[in-house]
């Protein structure tokens, strides 16, 4: 019984490998006839310079691997600041503060309901400009306001999501409210 069923499952991996390959091959050959049929000719030969550069014998990055890097470069601090922002809104939306869950919850709306170009439109040519903001600083708060908003409901879902009985066997254990927060060491 066992050899069957390993023979039909090696057989069955076998028929969506062929099927996949087909797929591809089909694939692969609509955009050929598509493409030959815009009669561009495509310069492909022009990409390098874009990726590298070559004066006075050496090797320089291009402008894509320069944009590359700048994109990593505001990616990460973007990051890092849309987890502050996150928590600090997560944590204002559980606070018992009127004025804390009132800002928290106008931030979220305004900033969850635009999308995020014309937020990074707004603050660019609006903002920016009168605080003397410079472009890659936009970028960088642009990009963390807005996931800063979704990674907020992540964390508030997180801490909501612990049951009632395990914040007040915590209590009852006489932890405080920052020392049940925390995650025990293992």
């Amino acid at each position: 019984m066992q050899k069957r069923r390993s023979l039909l499952l090696s057989r069955s991996v076998w028929i969506d490998v062929v099927k996949f390959l087909a797929l591809v091959a089909v694939l692969t050959w609509v955009m050929y006839r598509g493409t030959g049929r815009l009669g561009y000719h495509w310069q492909w030969y022009r990409v390098p310079q874009y990726i590298v550069e070559v004066s006075d014998g050496t090797l320089h990055p291009g402008p894509l691997i320069d944009g590359l890097l700048i994109t990593f470069q505001v990616s990460a601090m973007g990051l890092i600041l849309a987890f502050l922002f996150g928590l600090v809104t997560a944590l204002l939306r559980l606070s018992d503060s009127l004025i804390g869950t009132t800002v928290a919850r106008l931030y979220l709306e305004i900033v969850r309901n635009t999308p995020l170009l014309v937020q990074l439109f707004f603050l660019y040519f609006v903002i920016a400009p009168v605080l003397g903001i410079g472009r890659f600083t936009s970028a960088v708060l642009t990009l963390a306001l807005f996931e800063g908003s979704y990674a907020s409901e992540i964390f508030r879902s997180g801490i909501t999501s612990i049951h009632r009985g395990q914040w007040e066997a915590a209590y009852s254990l006489g932890l405080g409210r920052s020392r049940s927060s925390r995650i025990p060491p293992s």
